[in-house]
Order: C-alpha cells, then sequence, then structure tokens
C-alpha cells in the first residue's frame, strides 16, 4: 500500500513538472513573438534570452556582435528566403509554421525589409486571435498596423503615424516608414511580416534590425571591391588611350647628301 503511495506521488509529481516546463516554455516562446509585433530590436534581445526555447522550433545563429537571430540562406532570393519550422509553435491559438526574412533594394523607392513569421491559419482567425491589433485594409489580401513614418528632415527626430501608409504609395524621399502587416498565402496560410523601408541609412537599419550588421558590411565590402576594380579598369584604359594618341617615333630620316 506504501510502495502504491509512493509510486502515486511520483507519477504526480512528475506530471507537475512536465506541466510547470511546458508552460514556462509557452511563456518563453509568447514573450518573443509578443516582442516581434513591436517591429523593434526587442524581438532579437528576445531570441538571445529564450534561446533553448525557440531552438526547439527553429535553429538560430548568432552574429559575431552576438545579436542572435533566425537565419534564412539568403535574404534576397527569393527561393531562399524562408526557414519552415521543426514543429508548429502555438501562439494564442494559432499555429506558427515558418519563418521569413527579405530585402529588396531599388533604384529609385529605397531600401525595403521585411522579417515575419508563417501562420498555417487564415487571415480571419489571425484577426480573431490577434484582437488587440487594430488591423486596417491595406489592399485586397493584406492588412496593416502601427503604421508610422520617420521624416529625417524633421526636428523632432521622433516616428509619428503615418496617415497615408496606402498600398502602391513608396516613400518619399528622405523619409522612412515601417508597418505591420497580414497577409494571406496559399493553402490556406498567412503571414504577418515587419517591415522598414524607404530611404535608409545605416545606423537606422542597425537600430532596428542588429542582425544585419554582417551582410551589410559584407555588401559595403563587396562595393568597395567593385569600385576598385572599376577604377583599375578605367586607368588601364586611360594609359591604352594616351598611348595610341602619342605613338613612339622609330622611323629614322637619312640626312641630305652634300
Amino acid at each position: 500500500m506504501l510502495l502504491k503511495k509512493l509510486s502515486v506521488l511520483v507519477c504526480a509529481s512528475f506530471v507537475s513538472c512536465v506541466f510547470a516546463q511546458t508552460n514556462n516554455i509557452q511563456d518563453e516562446t509568447d514573450k518573443v513573438i509578443d516582442t516581434f509585433l513591436q517591429c523593434d530590436n526587442q524581438f532579437f534581445e528576445q531570441l538571445s534570452k529564450h534561446q533553448e526555447s525557440i531552438n526547439q522550433y527553429v535553429d538560430l545563429a548568432t552574429t559575431p556582435d552576438n545579436v542572435t537571430y533566425i537565419p534564412v540562406e539568403s535574404i534576397q532570393k527569393t527561393d531562399k528566403n524562408k526557414v519552415m519550422f521543426k514543429k508548429p509553435l502555438k501562439y494564442h491559438d494559432l499555429e506558427i509554421v515558418g519563418y521569413q526574412n527579405i530585402y529588396i533594394s531599388t533604384t529609385l523607392s529605397g531600401q525595403f525589409l521585411y522579417w515575419g513569421f508563417i501562420f498555417d491559419n487564415k487571415q480571419d482567425e489571425i484577426k480573431s486571435a490577434l484582437s488587440h491589433i487594430n488591423w486596417l485594409h491595406y489592399s485586397q489580401n493584406t492588412y496593416i498596423a502601427n503604421a508610422k513614418i520617420y521624416d529625417r528632415k524633421s526636428k523632432s527626430k521622433t516616428w509619428e503615424d503615418d496617415i497615408y501608409a496606402i498600398d502602391g504609395v513608396i516613400p518619399r524621399f528622405g523619409t522612412i516608414n515601417k508597418a505591420l502587416y497580414l497577409e494571406s498565402s496559399a493553402n490556406n496560410q498567412s503571414s504577418i511580416f515587419c517591415s522598414i523601408q524607404g530611404d535608409l541609412e545605416k545606423e537606422t537599419i542597425l537600430t532596428t534590425r542588429p542582425d544585419l550588421k554582417p551582410i551589410i558590411e559584407k555588401q559595403e565590402a563587396e562595393l568597395q571591391e567593385r569600385i576598385k576594380a572599376n577604377q583599375e579598369k578605367m586607368q588601364k584604359e586611360k594609359q591604352q588611350t594616351q598611348s595610341q594618341a602619342n605613338p613612339t617615333d622609330t622611323n629614322s630620316k637619312d640626312g641630305e647628301k652634300i
């Protein structure tokens, strides 16, 4: 009888520990996604703080500056900018099944950065579960929330509400936009993206996306290499042109006979 009671107590204790551990992991993953929805660098801080819990769903990486992030193969290639999770991550009765990280650079319209999660849920399910977010229609398949604008020339140096966050309207020169987007996709899935876009400079990008520092530094190094190679090519062409314009006179003239 005593052994039976001890067995019941051990079993109950084990179940209690497992339940407590599960709740603790859920609390930690909730904090990570909560901060992601703020679209700032707190997301990466929480990833670092709760690496053990998040690693159960997706492998994390760390930059030389100890910034923890979710790696994808390439942020610039559409077929390589996402990673699917090992198992679904539960968040407010929703299921997160992947992560996507997108970078688009344009000649005239600036830079566009998108990062976010893929949900195995329809838009209506997400809007219902995240009803504390004020989702507004942006386009036929997209909702927007918390749209902000920053004018680099403004004296206030603060983010203001962006009342002109309309589909098809790009950020004007000297301004930066950020917002939260809810998009529908194939197979009854949806994605929530944070975005920062427009006339971005390195300092602004790294304030929000410290995980991009190695990529930006690599791009800068590659740009300097291209500039150097182009300068050397132009110098070589210039020398060849000068050589052709001033050929060495190798012809000798016979002196006059007296």
